[in-house]
């Protein structure tokens, strides 16, 4: 790859030394493999956010790397891209809002992952919670992003960037999704008995009146902006899993009780990817096979 080879020289040039210069060179070309492999083409212009998201969520749920490998990582991304960046070779940096997340104390050596999914229990356990929120637009707000989340599977990232204009309730309400995951264009559907807070917010966001609501096109807001972004959503799940005493609350584990919803109810495996728009049929497969929990439940049962 001519840009890696570009960047090496590079770094060497800087002074860095052969470890540090290989240790990037590992990292980039993990990330362009992954890359490679999800997408079928190497076009590094094409590279968006949401690619390098997916990424990150790919390591920590699929190769089970500890939080201090993906800060690394992040870190030699952010290196690489902004190198590319400032050569002009890449118009827009999707790095700029990748964040070094910081290390729970919980992240040890030998401890397993939290579940990647919320059991029922857990489900309805969280959203008792939300639905305590004094504040009554931000608990429509909130209630409308957590349905989005676990009835529609769409992506933290998605959500952000949701506009008025791809809301469009007729019975269900359906939901366009103009630039997924590889930039993938995508409508989804709320089925209407999971809509109701989604339509109550919708009500709500069109009477705001304040100058930033007004001029911003985004579906949900905050009280300081008129775009709530994925690090505001953290922060609101984070305050109510404090509240509920629930441990490593994040988007993507709603997304992953989604697709863990319809496997339990018995929905087939292709109709699940292709709910979950899943490249692979491997990446849903993990929702069809038991995990420990579910298999320990089973012998107890005998």
């Amino acid at each position: 790859m001519e840009h890696l080879n570009q960047f090496l020289n590079w770094l060497h040039e800087e002074g860095k030394d052969e470890k540090t210069i290989k240790a990037y060179r590992t990292t980039i070309n993990q990330f362009t493999d992954w890359y490679i492999g999800s997408t079928g083409h190497s076009n590094i212009t094409e590279i968006k956010p949401i690619d390098v998201k997916e990424y990150l969520g790919y390591m920590k749920h699929r190769l089970n790397r500890k939080q201090a490998t993906i800060n690394k990582s992040i870190a030699s991304l952010r290196t690489f891209f902004s190198y590319l960046a400032e050569q002009g070779l890449i118009s827009d940096n999707p790095m700029t809002r990748i964040k070094i997340q910081k290390i729970q104390t919980t992240d040890k050596v030998g401890e397993k992952d939290t579940s990647k999914w919320l059991t029922k229990e857990e489900q309805e356990r969280f959203i008792s919670y939300v639905e305590l929120e004094k504040n009554e637009s931000k608990r429509i707000r909130n209630l409308a992003i957590i349905d989005i989340m676990l009835y529609a599977g769409l992506r933290v990232a998605e959500i952000e960037e949701l506009k008025l204009d791809d809301v469009k309730v007729n019975g269900d309400t359906t939901l366009t999704i103009r630039e997924g995951k590889h930039g993938k264009y995508a409508t989804v559907v709320l089925i209407n008995k999971y809509s109701k807070n989604l339509r109550q917010w919708l009500k709500y966001r069109q009477s705001l009146t304040d100058e930033k609501y007004v001029e911003s096109s985004s579906l949900f807001v905050s009280e300081r902006s008129g775009q709530l972004g994925v690090r505001g959503i953290q922060v609101m799940l984070d305050k109510y899993a404090k509240l509920a005493n629930m441990d490593n609350i994040t988007p993507h584990r709603f997304r992953h009780s989604f697709c863990k919803n319809l496997a339990n109810a018995g929905t087939p495996i292709e109709v699940i990817r292709r709910l979950a728009r899943h490249e692979s049929i491997q990446t849903t497969a993990i929702y069809i096979d038991p995990s420990q929990e579910e298999q320990l439940k089973a012998l107890n049962k005998m």
